[in-house]
């Protein structure tokens, strides 16, 4: 069904034109705006419906208007038209009718293109050249969509350029001439949207840093503009600065995580003081709870990223030390569309003060065990805040996480550490939270972060027993029986978890299978050469524990080859470790038979 609007009649005056399309226009933006809101759940577009009737039949009047003698001029006859298909557009394409929308969007462009200066005219035009940026993107072809956009963007910059004020839809059907939401900012809205929607085109095309930068943009548009949710947009600005942290940007990064926490400060100052318990309220209250956890979260990963990147900067080999750059300005960007002026570090919030947070942690690369001491207990406070809204017993899947970051993060201070003890008690911290973790979740409902408990536990137990072996053999004092029973204590919690792993990846019936999930190959192969290692470091009291111990050593490394063998994608992927296992099989054969020997003697 259509609502029937009446024929515009040519004979009519510039005023009852005007009058009649402002009364029209009113009705479908109550039914697009709120009464779709209310559609019943067997008829989710009865609003759009509606409104699409009485927007056709709106058309069909303005075209004949534009085909006869008004006292119109033509700018807001092809103003008011190209709204009207606008809004059909929009509609076919979220009625799912994106053929219509197509030809109706495409119909508006031409329409509109030839007076695209005028200001009449530049604020629908660029949000047709969005909605068919939008519509392409859905049909998944985001070099057309770009296309689109890149029109939208280059329309808005020349429009800026003439210093003339734009005149939206309302002002122009207005008899006071006023827009209710204000001319320019309709404008600006329409081109953050464009900003934004290349954004996610970007991200499309894998122009990941370009896609990074509209985001930022984006962000710092609403902030100027004071045209945000506080809640979306912390969240927003926290999710990218770990794309930047991921790049070394580590300055951009602490720099939009500080923006991130401003933002819900002075959000949560907000909820203060309109505090109250109704349900709308409450609500509120938990949505801040739960994406303050999450900001805390990227605050922690921050953390751990400033900490691996510092780790791996200081092991790589000192002649071929990168440079000490935490703000992108070693990386290149095109940047034809001028989006960042050529200076990816200039990334910034201008209208916000984000000093409090900054001050808390620095941005550069950390050389010594103070500065990583300072970056870990960061990173604690922060997975503490986290650990606040995100529980064992309601959301356990975030929380092993959590515990899984904060035994990451020991693990790198421990590399900052140049004391063993120090360091293998740092080790001991992890394998206590790790193991008390295993303890709370069932491998039935929890099987993948199970499997990642015991490999990691498995790496754990063997990093301890590096350190205690490392010190055994700079000594020349005759170790103690307390010292062997503690390697070979470490050498059994080591193999028993990384046992742990290998069963849980097993069939029913307890066997590997012939061919591995890709996501098991690095797994299992570790394993089994973790196994095959720390088999051959227990301490044998005896010939015939030294051979059970050689022999568990084969039949690990055996494992691989087979693997290795029968899979041509593991042989490459672990190809070090395979060539290792091989020349292992091959020498081991002659210790058993040694050994068989002697114990049957």
């Amino acid at each position: 069904m259509t609502e029937s609007t009446e024929t515009v009649n040519p004979a009519m005056s510039e005023k009852e034109i005007l009058n009649d399309f402002k009364e029209n226009y009113g009705k479908i933006r109550k039914l697009l705006d709120e009464d779709s809101k209310n559609d019943p759940e067997n008829e989710p577009y009865m609003s759009k419906y509606k409104a699409k009737g009485i927007l056709v039949s709106m058309c069909d009047s303005l075209k004949k208007l534009l085909d006869s003698t008004t006292s119109l001029d033509d700018i807001k006859l092809h103003a008011m038209l190209g709204t009207v298909l606008l809004n059909i557009g929009i509609i076919d394409m979220e009625t799912e009718e994106l053929t219509s929308s197509e030809k109706i969007l495409s119909e508006a462009m031409e329409l509109l293109a030839i007076n695209s200066s005028k200001p009449e005219i530049i604020i629908t035009l660029i949000n047709v050249y969005n909605n068919l940026g939008i519509l392409w993107s859905n049909r998944d072809s985001p070099d057309k969509a770009k296309t689109y956009l890149l029109y939208a963007k280059e329309l808005y910059e020349n429009f800026k350029c003439t210093m003339q004020l734009p005149l939206p839809i309302e002002q122009i059907i207005s008899p006071t001439g006023e827009s209710p939401m204000g001319d320019i900012m309709l404008l600006e809205k329409a081109h953050t949207l464009t900003l934004y929607y290349l954004a996610q085109v970007y991200g499309s095309l894998k122009e990941n840093l370009k896609s990074a930068i509209y985001c930022h943009v984006t962000l710092r548009r609403q902030l100027q503009y004071n045209d945000y949710e506080p809640i979306d947009w912390a969240l927003n600005s926290a999710t990218l600065s770990q794309f930047f942290a991921e790049q070394n940007g580590f300055f951009q990064s602490r720099h939009h995580l500080a923006a991130a926490s401003t933002i819900l400060e002075q959000y949560e100052e907000k909820l203060g003081s309109a505090e109250n318990n109704d349900e709308v309220f409450l609500a509120k209250i938990e949505t801040f709870k739960h994406r303050s956890a999450d900001v805390a979260r990227c605050w922690a990963k921050y953390c751990i990223l400033l900490l691996t990147s510092s780790k791996a900067r200081l092991m790589t080999d000192s002649e071929q030390l990168t440079e000490a750059i935490t703000d992108m300005s070693n990386l290149t960007l095109e940047d034809h569309e001028n989006i960042c002026g050529g200076d990816i570090t200039k990334l910034i919030f201008t209208d916000i003060d984000v000093s409090k947070y900054e001050n808390k942690i620095g941005d550069k690369f950390l050389l010594t065990y103070q500065d990583a001491r300072e970056v870990f207990l960061n990173c604690q406070t922060w997975l503490n805040k986290a650990k606040e809204y995100y529980k064992l017993e309601t959301l356990a899947s975030d929380y092993i996480e959590l515990v899984q970051d904060s035994s990451q993060s020991y693990s790198y201070l421990a590399f900052f550490e140049e004391d063993d003890e120090r360091r293998a008690k740092m080790h001991k911290r992890r394998i206590d939270m790790l193991e008390d973790l295993l303890k709370e979740i069932n491998p039935t409902y929890y099987l993948q972060y199970c499997r990642q408990l015991w490999f990691e536990l498995g790496e754990v137990y063997s990093d301890i027993l590096n350190i205690k072996l490392e010190k055994l053999n700079k000594t020349t004092e005759k170790p103690t029986p307390h010292a062997l029973k503690k390697i070979n204590n470490l050498c059994e919690k080591s193999i028993e978890n990384y046992d742990h792993f290998l069963n849980s990846c097993k069939d029913k019936n307890g066997v590997m299978p012939t061919k591995l999930n890709y996501d098991l190959i690095r797994p299992v192969i570790s394993a089994h050469a973790f196994i095959g290692r720390n088999s051959m470091k227990k301490v044998a009291v005896d010939k015939l524990s030294q051979l059970r111990n050689v022999q568990k050593s084969y039949d690990s490394y055996q494992a691989v080859v087979d693997i290795c063998t029968n899979s041509e994608e593991a042989a490459t992927m672990m190809f070090e470790e395979f060539s290792l296992c091989q020349e292992m099989v091959k020498i081991l054969p002659i210790k058993i038979k040694r050994l068989q020997i002697e114990t049957a003697e």
